[in-house]
């Protein structure tokens, strides 16, 4: 006998509680949980560092012109002279007072001639976040070279994503760090009759390929007399704006003066003007093709002798690519101009007229690839004995390659890296910093730091340089 339907809905309220109370329970709970589950989640902590816990925002944070005042834009040559020689303006806030005068004659008359440095790198007792704004064309890595912070850092304060981290121009990011440099300037340059690319870069001394591929991609190759052309100038790039910094590690580097000792009015609240160095003219137009260990040079130039800044061992092994010897120069003056170390920089091989195979070298094929000897503390001293090495010095000399932003790795084997973390802690380098930079304490192989162990490396080490925009074969490993 069929039941109705009447007999069935009947048999459920007799069974237990019914299917709409459940349902209707449930509703009840999901709404419910709804309201507590945000409260829950914000209640608990988030798994980060805890000084980064409340990661800013970029639009709450000061700017580079706020912390150091300099001019943002300049439009015409007739603004930048009036820039340059203001009737009356007080002096920037990282401006060190100006010394009282007095009536003796200078000691030293090449010193007492050199011109002011406009800029210099402010360096804080305590981080603070502060907001950078993305250049056309800049990478990560040269922003973490920059504030010498961590590229993970970046991408981690700036929740970006991990495995393609996008960036833009124009996009403000926060950054975390000790180390303030002066602000990138924009000029809006008019081209004359008679320009070309490489002329107006090396006026303005600038990277040919960061003027024509990163800043200005819109405009034809060939331009005509009144284009205007957008200039990125970074006072880092020239050692001749930047103020000789306060650092003790000149005390203990010998070499500093004609007599091996420690240079005069060197040391803590000191200030000296500093001598322009010598930059040996780079010739453009020479492009790493293929890989370190199996490539060539296609135009390639030697590096030029620069006896003030370096001494070559050997001419005949010093080709190399425009970008990789343009950075190299100019990385060992901003070294001699911020440590005043005088005594001798050895360059080794680089790669041979046209790159190749280059005995007993497996790479240093197609200049990208530079042996330099580490410095020591006097004439006599062996960079073999690591007595005699001047650790403070090779630190600071890779600082300053690493500070380029267009170093790929540096190989020293690990023994020897010991010591240049030494060094780095007693130059009060960050944490940040060393690891990002150093190997050591990490075993060989862990593939962590840009200076990384090498078999062999123990009198010398070997930088490896990035490829340059334009060098469209060049490749790595």
């Amino acid at each position: 006998m069929t039941k109705s339907k009447g007999d069935n809905h009947r048999q459920r309220l007799c069974a237990g509680p019914s299917w709409w109370v459940r349902s209707r329970g449930l509703l009840v709970t999901a709404a419910l949980s709804s309201v507590w589950l945000p409260a829950l989640v914000a209640a608990s902590p988030p798994e980060v560092d805890s000084r980064f816990g409340d990661l800013p925002s970029p639009d709450e944070l000061p700017t580079l012109d706020e912390l150091a005042p300099a001019p943002a834009v300049i439009e015409s040559e007739a603004e930048a002279e009036a820039e340059a020689e203001p009737e009356s303006s007080p002096p920037a806030q990282d401006q060190a007072p100006a010394p009282p005068q007095t009536s003796e004659e200078p000691e030293d008359a090449e010193q007492a001639d050199a011109p002011e440095p406009k800029f210099e790198i402010k360096t804080l007792k305590k981080a603070k976040w502060i907001k950078h704004r993305i250049i056309p064309g800049e990478r990560l890595d040269d922003i973490a070279a920059r504030y010498s912070v961590r590229r993970s850092s970046l991408i981690r304060w700036n929740k970006l994503d991990k495995k393609k981290p996008r960036i833009y121009a124009g996009r403000e990011l926060a950054v975390y760090t000790k180390h303030i440099p002066p602000p990138q300037q924009k000029l809006i340059y008019t081209v004359k009759y008679g320009d070309t690319w490489n002329k107006i870069a090396k006026a303005h001394h600038v990277d040919p390929d960061h003027l024509r591929l990163r800043w200005n991609s819109k405009v034809p190759r060939k331009f005509k007399a009144g284009q205007e052309l957008v200039i990125w100038l970074d006072p880092l790039d020239d050692p001749d704006l930047l103020r000789d910094p306060v650092d003790t590690r000149s005390q203990a580097s010998a070499g500093t003066s004609a007599k091996g000792g420690a240079r005069s009015g060197s040391g803590p609240g000191s200030k000296r003007a500093v001598a322009r160095l010598p930059l040996a003219k780079i010739k453009t137009g020479s492009v790493s093709v293929g890989r370190p260990n199996r490539g060539k040079i296609v135009n390639a130039i030697p590096l030029p002798e620069n006896r003030p800044l370096y001494t070559l061992r050997k001419p005949d092994q010093a080709y190399g690519s425009s970008h990789a010897l343009h950075n190299l120069q100019l990385a060992i003056a901003n070294f001699r101009q911020a440590s005043g170390f005088s005594g001798e920089i050895v360059i080794g091989s680089i790669s041979k007229k046209g790159g190749g195979r280059l005995k007993p070298h497996s790479s240093h094929q197609s200049g990208r690839d530079v042996d330099i000897r580490l410095p020591v503390k006097n004439k006599s001293g062996s960079s073999d004995d690591v007595r005699d090495v001047d650790w403070d010095a090779t630190w600071s000399l890779i600082q300053a390659l690493v500070s380029t932003g267009e170093v790929q790795y540096i190989f020293l084997t690990t023994s020897r890296q010991k010591h240049l973390y030494k060094a780095a802690k007693r130059a009060g380098a960050s944490k940040d910093m060393i690891e990002r930079v150093i190997q050591y304490p990490n075993k060989s192989g862990s593939n962590s730091g840009i200076v990384r162990h090498a078999k062999g490396h123990t009198a010398h080490f070997h930088v490896r340089f990035t490829c340059a925009a334009n060098e469209t074969r060049c490749e790595s490993y």
